[in-house]
């Protein structure tokens, strides 16, 4: 592989875990180079200038170089501070890495999805919806990782979406009208897909639909493999003692 050196990229912390005494192993998510993973030595020491910035949620300006997969980070710089996320909607950020994680390919640029992974992150800061957040960040991956959903027509007829009709819809195959003896698939409204394809109008009974649409695909997407920020949010919060809007009810 030939040897990079690339400086001056926006980029987001993704994860970030011990790498020898002194050094991290941070895997970034960069604007025009996609997914990567980093060396940042000297970053777990206590004078490092670095070890502060390298938090996730926060825009950072980014270098590294490098021959293998695994590049030595470079530069490292805030221009501004992190989106200030607690609680339910620090976990919320969490599961967006997570997604990110599990579904980008490392090197594969997606420019379009840095921003809108941006935005997301700030909506959430700002107090946002979280369920509308989380549903609309889903799509986006999903559609930019190429297993978009289908949310525009009957797979049966080929006739747009109709808000007052009632649709089952099966992961790869897209949605098609209820009828008596179709029993696989999600059942969802109309309405509900056309919020989410419009990314406007999430009603409860939306909110409920589309978070079993988005969860049943995914499922199928990630092969079973589960989704550690549930689990780290289930033990941290029992059942007995999680706020009011418990995060499960929203992933």
């Amino acid at each position: 592989m030939t040897a990079v050196r690339v400086k001056g990229q926006p980029g987001f912390v993704l994860h970030r875990r011990p790498y020898s005494e002194t050094s991290l192993l941070v895997d970034l998510f960069s604007r025009e180079h996609g997914r990567l993973t980093v060396i940042a030595k000297g970053a777990r020491q206590r004078k490092s200038q670095v070890r502060g910035v390298l938090r996730p949620f926060g825009l950072i300006t980014l270098g590294w170089s490098g021959k293998g997969e695994v590049k030595t980070l470079t530069q490292c710089e805030s221009p501004g501070p992190a989106f200030n996320l607690r609680r339910r909607r620090l976990f919320c950020g969490y599961y967006l890495n997570e997604l990110l994680l599990k579904f980008l390919h490392r090197y594969d640029p997606h420019e379009a999805l840095f921003d809108y992974y941006q935005a997301a992150v700030a909506q959430l800061a700002q107090g946002v919806d979280d369920e509308t957040v989380l549903r609309v960040f889903e799509k986006q991956l999903m559609n930019e990782a190429g297993y978009g959903l289908q949310l525009d027509r009957d797979q049966d007829s080929g006739t747009a979406v109709k808000a007052g009709k009632i649709y089952r819809y099966l992961p790869g195959a897209g949605a098609f009208v209820d009828k008596p003896g179709r029993n696989e698939g999600i059942l969802v409204h109309g309405s509900s897909m056309i919020a989410l394809r419009t990314e406007t109008g999430f009603d409860e009974r939306a909110r409920l639909e589309l978070k079993q649409l988005n969860r049943s695909v995914l499922r199928v997407l990630l092969e079973g493999r589960p989704l550690l920020s549930r689990a780290v949010y289930s033990r941290l919060y029992p059942a007995n003692n999680r706020p009011s809007t418990d995060l499960q009810d929203l992933m």
